[in-house]
C-alpha cells in the first residue's frame, strides 16, 4: 500500500498534478458559459459530459508534462534548480515515463472520441500542440507563447466539447489566458537565463536579457488583461466580473513586482501562489456575475 502511494506521489510530482487542479477553473469558465447557452440536456448527460471533460484535461496535461520531462531529462540533470526531478534523479525510469505518456495520450484521444466526433478529430492537432511546446525552446524564443497557447486551449476545448462549434467567445478567453501564461513563463524563465544561454536554449530572457524580458512580460500581461476584458464583454458579463478582472490585473502587477525584486535569485513561493490564484479568481468572478444576473432576472 505504501509503495503504491509512493509511486502515485512520484507520478503526481512528475506532471505537477497540483498545477492541473489550478488549470481547471480555466475550463470552468467556458463550461459555465456554454452550459447557460445549451438547454435540453438531462442531468445525467451533463454529469457524464463533465466527467469526460475532466478526464480529458487530466490525460492531456499528463501527456504534455510527462513528455516535457522526458525530452528535458538531460537538460534538467545539468540545471541545479531541476536536477532532482523524477527522471534525472532516477525516481522514475525513462521507460516507465514513456509508457505513461503513451497511455495518457491514448486516454485523451479515447475520451475525446466518447465526447463526440468533432472533439475526437481535434484531439490529434491538440495533442500535437501539447507535446510540441516541449521542443520549442530548442529552436525559438517564441516558446513561451507556444506554451501559453497549449495550456490556454482549455476554454476553447471545453466549449467545443459542449457546443460542438468554434466561435469568437471561447477564442477570446483562450487568447487572454494564453497571454497570461506566456507572461508568467517569461518571468519564470528569468531564473534560468544564464543556464539557457550557456546551454544554447532559446528563451526571451536568454535572447533579450533581464531588463527587456521584464518589459516584454509586462506588455504580454497587458494584452492578457485587454483580451480578458474583451472576452467578458463578448460573453455579456456585467460589472461584477469586470471588478474581478481588475483584481486579476492587480495580481499580475504583484507578480512583476516580485520578479523585479528577486534580482538574480530564485523566486519566493509567494510568486507561484499569486499566479495559481488568478484562474480561481477569474472563475469566481464569472460565477458571482452570473449568479447575480440570475437573481436579478428572477426578481
Amino acid at each position: 500500500m505504501n509503495t503504491a502511494l509512493s509511486l502515485l506521489k512520484q507520478y503526481g510530482s512528475l506532471i505537477k498534478f497540483s498545477h492541473t487542479l489550478f488549470a481547471l477553473p480555466f475550463a470552468g469558465i467556458a463550461y459555465v458559459l456554454a452550459f447557460l447557452k445549451t438547454p435540453g440536456k438531462s442531468m445525467a448527460e451533463w454529469i457524464w459530459l463533465s466527467f469526460l471533460i475532466l478526464f480529458s484535461m487530466v490525460f492531456a496535461r499528463s501527456a504534455a508534462m510527462g513528455f516535457n520531462r522526458i525530452v528535458d531529462r538531460d537538460i534538467d540533470s545539468k540545471n541545479e534548480r531541476t536536477k532532482d526531478r523524477e527522471i534525472p534523479a532516477g525516481k522514475i525510469s525513462l521507460k516507465a515515463a514513456s509508457w505513461f505518456v503513451v497511455l495518457s495520450s491514448i486516454g485523451f484521444c479515447t475520451v475525446s472520441w466518447w465526447i463526440h466526433p468533432m472533439a475526437f478529430a481535434l484531439s490529434f492537432p491538440t495533442l500535437f500542440v501539447l507535446l510540441g511546446y516541449s521542443l520549442a525552446k530548442r529552436f525559438t524564443w517564441f516558446c513561451h507563447y507556444i506554451l501559453g497557447i497549449s495550456i490556454g486551449l482549455a476554454p476553447l476545448a471545453t466549449w467545443v466539447a459542449i457546443r460542438e462549434e468554434i466561435v469568437w467567445e471561447p477564442v477570446l478567453w483562450t487568447i487572454g489566458l494564453a497571454f497570461n501564461l506566456a507572461g508568467f513563463d517569461i518571468l519564470y524563465a528569468l531564473q534560468d537565463r544564464e543556464f539557457d544561454s550557456k546551454s544554447g536554449l532559446h528563451s526571451i530572457p536568454a535572447r533579450f536579457g533581464r531588463g527587456n524580458s521584464l518589459k516584454i512580460a509586462a506588455v504580454t500581461h497587458i494584452f492578457c488583461v485587454v483580451f480578458l476584458f474583451a472576452a467578458g464583454i463578448v460573453s455579456s458579463l456585467g460589472p461584477v466580473f469586470l471588478v474581478f478582472a481588475g483584481i486579476t490585473a492587480y495580481f499580475l502587477f504583484q507578480e512583476h513586482k516580485i520578479a523585479r525584486g528577486a534580482g538574480e535569485n530564485l523566486f519566493p513561493p509567494r510568486f507561484y501562489r499569486i499566479h495559481s490564484m488568478i484562474s480561481l479568481l477569474l472563475f469566481s468572478g464569472l460565477l458571482a456575475d452570473r449568479i447575480l444576473f440570475l437573481v436579478i432576472l428572477g426578481t
